[in-house]
């Protein structure tokens, strides 16, 4: 289950990459004038800075929401182990 997942992080990541890549060799190497080539590199730029920006926000707020999670999931163990405490040492204390 986890290594699917990992399998899926790396490919997503290395797809990003790959499009920077691909997307700065076009501008690069297409026959242009400076200042449009300039023009074009500013907007792609902004492009995936934008891009970059909603997955940071969108693995935060998921972050954000498996940290939540995690703290009801630990707050109920500790109600249900504080719980069977209790009842053992009621059962302890009746058969004294």
């Amino acid at each position: 289950m986890f290594r699917r997942r990992k399998k899926g992080k790396g490919f997503i990541i290395g797809a990003f990459f790959g499009s920077v890549v691909g997307g700065i060799s076009a501008l690069l190497l297409a026959p242009k004038s400076g200042k449009k080539l300039r023009k074009d590199i500013s907007r792609k730029y902004h492009d995936v800075s934008d891009k970059t920006h909603d997955v940071v926000s969108g693995v935060s707020d998921r972050c954000s929401d498996l940290c939540d999670k995690a703290k009801d999931i630990a707050e109920d163990a500790k109600d249900a182990a504080r719980s069977l405490v209790k009842e053992v040492s009621k059962r302890k204390k009746k058969r004294k």
